[in-house]
């Protein structure tokens, strides 16, 4: 196979070549500003691939680990954005990244981002380990469908403030509708207990759907999504259930990984806040690039939408460094969708021309306080502002998709309805291999994958199998949980030492690391349902 590798040469060009590798041989590409001389830097840069890789002193590393695991030093190259510092390369396996971004994260700045003047650059990807992330589930083409706006940037306002009443909230998002905007979200500051949150959200979904049947138009709102990690489900449900489309999140405070879960299991555009980033990008000498953060990184996360702080505002972004955030946002990336760059603050009507130039039509600019600038007016300062977005850019409407529609986005594509069939058959699922031979011994077995691996949103999965006569199950344990429940026939069902007569109807807990195995001993199918993690671990061997 082939593939393309990006690495980067200089800080401002990338140079693309195809190289034939196979899987095995793919690589990560990370860049990282160091400080010193440049045969200190050198050594740094062979410190960290180390550390970074198995956290051993160099003299201490075995020479097969050596070649099969250790980082290799690619290019150690003058820094011209910072005077005094040096860029150095450094290149990991890819099958170390894992697949998610946790251990993304962990493999290229995990231990050295404790180290003093090293900051993490650039990171190059390739096609393989990006095929494992879907990205933005919507991105932009998708938000202009839900809107039915298209051709010119998205204008968006926040509810705030903070101990407003809910009355008074829910009167800012209707103004704002009624004025033509296109999407209000709560304040990243707005976290309330349950209860407390559903009457504020049902409240302003209420208020912009009102607005939304006197215009016409389809303004989306997106409330907050904060809450205990054990709770999140509970608050995207009722999310989903009052037909709303997407959430604001802050991803440095719920994690990347859960973001990133969240954006794969429910059908909700995700506008990503920037709040806890500074601690990581405000550092030239320290941290993580501000467009590596806010763009790469929360685009593998699965944010559609990223907002950042605007030149020229209250924070110390510069232009430079919104630039490369909304590039990033958009540059080509497998082939995942590109998000929204979404510069907030400093956003006034006369600056419309320069942020024009600067994002583009495919931009979000987030107003706030310049809304109101207009006789103190909210929807009379939001119409002011939509005609000046207009006057700027040609605007293209067509009808926003049904609301109704919007509980679960993915209804098309998930097929919920399979009628059985004789000989224990489903229509629309197939029978597939029971798994790879590998080293783990099976005879006469068939699997038909029921729920959880065609695009359901659940926790578990239902699978059926069927065992033939004189047939078996592998004898294998693992870290989940399996329930078994007889379908048809009789096996033997073998739990450690023990061996039990399993039958139709016969149900089963199997613990974690408890060896098991079934057993058709008889002359007729066995067949039985097996329900488990639907993120789990590989089998293994007893």
């Amino acid at each position: 196979m082939a593939y393309t590798v990006t690495m980067p040469v200089s800080p401002h060009h990338r140079v693309s070549a195809v190289v034939p590798v196979s899987r095995d041989d793919e690589r990560v590409g990370v860049t990282y500003r160091l400080f010193g001389k440049h045969n200190e830097v050198e050594a740094l840069a062979r410190k960290i691939a180390f550390e970074q890789s198995v956290e051993l002193p160099e003299e201490q590393v075995p020479d097969h680990i050596r070649a099969q695991v250790v980082g290799r030093v690619e290019e150690v190259s003058a820094d011209v954005e910072v005077e005094g510092a040096r860029r150095a390369t450094i290149s990991y396996a890819a099958r170390h990244a894992g697949t998610h971004l946790s251990q993304l994260l962990n493999l290229i700045y995990g231990n050295v981002s404790i180290y003093p003047r090293v900051r993490l650059i650039d990171i190059s990807l390739p096609q393989g380990f990006l095929q494992g992330f879907r990205g933005p589930r919507y991105g932009i083409q998708g938000l202009r469908v839900l809107s039915g706006v298209f051709g010119r940037p998205l204008l968006a306002t926040a509810l705030k403030p903070k101990g407003a009443s809910v009355e008074a909230l829910a009167s800012i998002a209707a103004n704002f509708a009624l004025g033509g905007g296109d999407i209000v979200k709560d304040d990243q500051n707005l976290a309330d207990d349950f209860e407390t949150y559903k009457r504020r959200v049902e409240a302003c979904a209420r208020a912009v759907d009102e607005a939304n049947a006197e215009t016409g138009r389809r303004c989306l709102y997106f409330p907050h999504l904060t809450a205990p990690a054990g709770d999140f489900d509970r608050y995207l449900d009722y999310v989903a259930e009052l037909g709303l489309r997407g959430v604001l999140i802050c991803p440095m405070i719920v994690g990347l990984e859960t973001t990133r879960d969240i954006a794969a299991r429910y059908p909700l555009v995700l506008m990503a806040h920037p709040a806890l980033t500074g601690s990581y990008t405000q550092s030239p000498e320290q941290g993580i690039d501000h467009g590596l953060l806010l763009g790469t990184l929360f685009r593998l996360a699965g944010a559609d939408i990223s907002i950042f702080p605007n030149f020229g505002g209250r924070f110390s972004y510069t232009r430079g460094q919104c630039l490369a955030i909304s590039g990033r946002l958009r540059e080509p990336m497998g082939a995942m969708s590109p998000s929204w760059p979404s510069p907030g603050g400093g956003m006034a009507i006369e600056n419309l021309k320069a942020m024009g130039v600067d994002y583009g039509a495919d931009a979000v600019f987030l107003v706030g306080g310049r809304l109101f600038a207009h006789d103190r007016v909210l929807r009379d300062g939001t119409r002011a502002f939509m005609d000046a977005i207009r006057g700027r850019f040609e605007e293209r409407l067509t009808a926003p998709s049904d609301p109704a529609a919007s509980r679960v986005e993915d209804a098309a594509e998930i097929q919920r309805y399979f009628p059985f069939e004789e000989g224990f058959q489903w229509k629309g699922r197939e029978s597939s291999p029971y798994k790879d031979a590998g080293d783990l011994a099976f005879r006469g077995v068939r699997r038909v994958e029921l729920v959880g691996k065609s695009g359901e949103r659940t926790h578990c999965d239902l699978r059926y199998f069927e065992v033939q006569a004189g047939g078996y199950t592998s004898r294998e344990k693992h870290l989940h949980t399996h329930i078994i429940i007889g379908a048809r026939g009789e096996a033997v069902l073998a739990l450690g030492n023990r061996r039990l007569t399993f039958r139709q109807h016969d149900i089963a807990y199997i613990k974690p690391l408890e060896v098991h195995q079934l057993i058709n001993e008889t002359d007729e199918p066995f067949g039985f349902y097996c329900i488990v993690d639907h993120d789990r671990d590989r089998p293994m061997k007893p």
